[in-house]
């Protein structure tokens, strides 16, 4: 399990740069690019801290104890002194401290990972279960057809329930196989529920909920890692800015301030249920619905993004993500290949490679 560790340790430190870099690059490029781009250019950090690239450039060291993988007592081991009092041998202190640590370190992770992975499913469980047994099913023949039409819009060929609870805060897309709406119990107007049905209706088709899970799942492995986090709570806004885009896309431009009204009201019309982590809801909070809210006031159709700067992009991510990792793969190595040296007193030394 060392050799697992040491993989996820090394691609975290990738991640500490190549996060920054993503964000960044968003905010200077903001007006450039779609949110929808935006949104899903994590997924390439999520690909950084799922593929080892460190490992491809272990290749030269495959005849070496690779990765500690065989323990032999020769660990940081860097000569042999033969005297009058027998024979003792001098270690690399670096070494030998990494692999103490590394001997408990590892069940500590894994640990806590444990812990936090069943937490996670538990509480998405828990919220699954008390959210659909307190709901009821809508029956207003009017909100279903609506639902039907928009769904047909964006063609999507499963079909999406629509229920109602009055102990949720705002309306919340939620599933991964059966595939929910749910709305508050409160009273929408006919305009209203076209938004939220639109905006949650897009959830679905982008298949956002996967989207979520996988980083519920990155932030259990990576839980000692605070960029993870960080990306986390950035994708959310991301995911909401690129949801919100593609309803304005969808509306006239006088439309726009009734969206945004939506979103507001949907802030005050609350219950006293906090949704869980795995779901997308309409609003997650004041502050994030600010943001949305500038963006819909200052949102023309007619920007047209510069093509060439993703493309661009993606070429020197990778190259900075793939750098990172050959310079790391040394991290992942034992000793580099040198000879352990037998010293015998009095007498010349000699050096034998291993």
């Amino acid at each position: 399990m060392n050799e697992l560790l040491k993989i996820i340790l090394s691609m975290a430190l990738t991640s500490l740069v190549l996060i920054p870099f993503v964000w960044g690059f968003g905010r200077i490029f903001n007006r450039f690019l779609s949110k929808r781009k935006i949104y899903y250019l994590w997924l390439v950090v999520y690909l950084f801290l799922t593929v080892p690239f460190s490992l491809f450039f272990l290749l030269p060291y495959k005849n070496s104890d690779f990765m500690w993988l065989n323990r032999t007592g020769f660990e940081g081991v860097t000569s042999i002194v033969m005297d009058g009092n027998g024979v003792s041998m001098e270690r690399d202190a670096k070494i030998t401290f990494w692999m103490t640590l590394l001997d408990y370190l590892w069940l500590i992770w894994l640990i806590i990972f444990l812990l936090i992975f069943i937490y996670r499913i538990a509480s998405y469980r828990n919220f699954k279960k008390y959210v659909f047994s307190g709901a009821q099913n809508v029956e207003n023949i009017n909100q279903l057809n609506m639902l039907a039409e928009i769904s047909e819009s964006l063609k999507i060929k499963k079909p999406v329930e629509l229920l109602i609870n009055p102990l949720i805060s705002s309306p919340i897309f939620i599933g991964l196989k059966k595939q929910v709406i749910i709305l508050p119990d409160k009273s929408y107007s006919e305009k209203e529920l076209k938004f939220i049905f639109r905006h949650e209706l897009v959830h679905c088709k982008r298949k956002d909920m996967f989207y979520v899970w996988a980083a519920q799942f990155y932030t259990c492995v990576y839980w000692f890692n605070p960029f993870v986090y960080l990306m986390n709570k950035r994708i959310q806004k991301d995911r909401e800015l690129a949801c919100d885009e593609a309803v304005l896309n969808a509306i006239s431009a006088n439309e726009f301030l009734g969206y945004g009204d939506t979103l507001l009201s949907s802030l005050t019309k609350a219950g006293n249920y906090k949704e869980a982590h795995v779901s997308v809801s309409l609003h997650e909070n004041a502050k994030a619905l600010k943001e949305r809210l500038e963006f819909i006031a200052n949102y023309k159709k007619t920007t047209k993004p510069l093509k060439f700067i993703l493309p661009i992009f993606l070429i020197v991510f990778c190259s900075i993500g793939i750098t990172l990792s050959a310079y790391q793969a040394e991290i992942l190595v034992k000793e580099k290949q040198k000879g352990i040296v037998i010293k015998k007193s009095g007498s010349n030394d000699a050096n034998f490679s291993r």
